[in-house]
């Protein structure tokens, strides 16, 4: 139709319903889908192509095969186009997950999965493939030592971790949440809890925080500060363990529990000041003798943190607290130390932390050996060449000893560090520093809080409060 301006006009008008067919569309929409993947992973040198033919249709398997097991994968769909009429039912046999888009196609890819495209891109899906075990095999804790307890631990596998959680307690109440998080990558975290006894505001709260990740979870430092504001914190929001039964037991205490995919601890929230000396094997023991466990690693944390500051307070500020047998032994026990009592001291503390920490990193064949045995030799040399007093030479053994009976790794290492600020408290005002040390600290981990549950908390009850 041509109007006055000599403008061509073309109305089309339709007659009637019709209902275009959402399968043509997308076919229509992804346009060539076999070149696009190939030339998004076209730099990936594991990355396969593979073509097979079905009903002289051919069809096209891709993946990575350092994710899966080609040969065992090929040869299971071979199996399944044998008993499949047509094109259509065989992909209809392999999966749910049919004629998706090209962004699902290449999540699937990067997560392992195996896609199945058709010739000319009419079909696709995404097949759950024989994978290649990258998991090791369920084993012993490697950093925690269960005494009277099953001796399994957690692995990298998050569904595993979560199994051997199942697998404790055959309940309906126990629930699992699954997350995607990351920006970067699409990392799965994992959250239990068991349905009336986990506080519901507590519930509600770790859930919006999860929610709220919007970059990668590569550390439990990157969790942990979406739980709380504590900024240079020594204490951590969760508590780590490698043990099943473990996190069972804080499960059934109102606890949540977190699994990271690839990261082969629970983390347990809120972490209280209690779990670092209740353990859940001293059950097992008669009450007497648990309790009576459980404050000798109270006591053991109490002298890791003041022993040394006690030390420093009756060397070089009040020699007159001691009796004179004791302070006259003391005073001969330092005679030719060239350093203050406060630098000798410090010396020896981070001495044996270097230690500590080479124990932990050296390889387990030789690490013990060479610390100690490095350990002896040294703080022998040194005591003959007068640099440091045999007394403090037993003090250091002593925080050596008390520092490593309270539970997680993470707890031993903050309690080491408190003891510093106390130390040199204690070589300015003497014992009044040290117990005003010793004071200020525990006001600093009972201002601590995770989700308004202060951390020096014994019970968390039902409505969410601490006791």
């Amino acid at each position: 139709m041509e109007n006055g301006s000599g403008r061509t006009h073309i109305k089309i008008s339709f007659a009637g319903n019709i209902n275009l067919d959402t399968k043509i569309l997308r076919s229509i929409l992804m346009g060539d889908l076999i070149k696009e993947i190939q030339n998004m992973f076209s730099e990936h040198d594991d990355f396969f192509l593979e073509k097979e033919l079905k009903d002289r249709t051919p069809i096209y398997l891709m993946g990575f095969n350092t994710l899966i097991d080609l040969t065992k994968s090929n040869k299971y769909v071979r199996q399944m186009a044998a008993s499949s009429a047509s094109v259509t039912e065989l992909f209809i046999n392999l999966s749910d997950q049919v004629d998706v888009d090209t962004v699902q196609i290449k999540n699937a890819l990067l997560k392992g999965k195996l896609v199945i495209v058709s010739e000319n891109d009419k079909r696709n899906a995404i097949v759950d493939p024989v994978s290649r075990n990258l998991t090791r095999s369920i084993a012993e804790p490697q950093s925690q030592s269960p005494l009277q307890s099953s001796v399994d631990a957690f692995v990298e596998d998050i569904n595993t971790n979560i199994g051997l959680i199942r697998k404790r307690m055959n309940t309906e109440r126990l629930y699992h949440c699954s997350y995607e998080v990351g920006e970067l990558e699409n990392r799965k975290l994992s959250m239990l809890y068991i349905k009336g006894m986990a506080p519901d505001a507590l519930i509600k709260e770790i859930k919006r925080q999860i929610k709220k990740i919007d970059s990668d979870i590569d550390t439990v430092e990157d969790l942990n500060k979406y739980f709380g504001v504590r900024r240079f914190s020594l204490v951590s929001h969760v508590f780590q363990t490698e043990l099943p039964n473990e996190a069972t037991s804080l499960l059934k205490k109102n606890r949540i529990v977190l699994f990271l995919d690839n990261y082969p601890f629970a983390l347990v929230f809120p972490q209280t000041l209690w779990d670092m000396f209740n353990i859940a094997s001293d059950r097992n023991y008669p009450s007497i003798l648990a309790y009576a466990i459980r404050t000798l690693r109270g006591v053991g944390a109490i002298v890791n943190v003041l022993l040394p500051a006690l030390y420093v307070s009756f060397v070089s500020v009040n020699p007159e607290a001691l009796k004179i047998d004791l302070a006259l032994f003391v005073s001969e026990s330092r005679q030719g130390i060239p350093f203050p009592a406060l630098i000798e001291t410090i010396i020896m503390v981070v001495l044996v932390d270097l230690i500590l920490e080479a124990i932990v990193r050296l390889p387990k064949s030789v690490g013990p050996t060479i610390t100690m045995v490095g350990g002896i030799i040294l703080g022998q040399a040194m005591v003959e060449a007068k640099l440091v007093s045999q007394l403090l030479v037993i003090v250091v053994t002593a925080i050596v000893i008390s520092g490593s009976v309270v539970a997680g790794i993470q707890n031993s290492l903050y309690i080491r560090l408190l003891r510093y600020p106390i130390l040199i408290l204690a070589s300015i005002y003497g014992i009044l520093g040290m117990f005003i040390g010793f004071l200020f600290t525990i006001v600093y981990l009972a201002n601590l809080k995770s989700i308004g549950i202060p951390y020096t908390s014994f019970h968390i009850n039902r409505k969410g409060d601490a006791k």
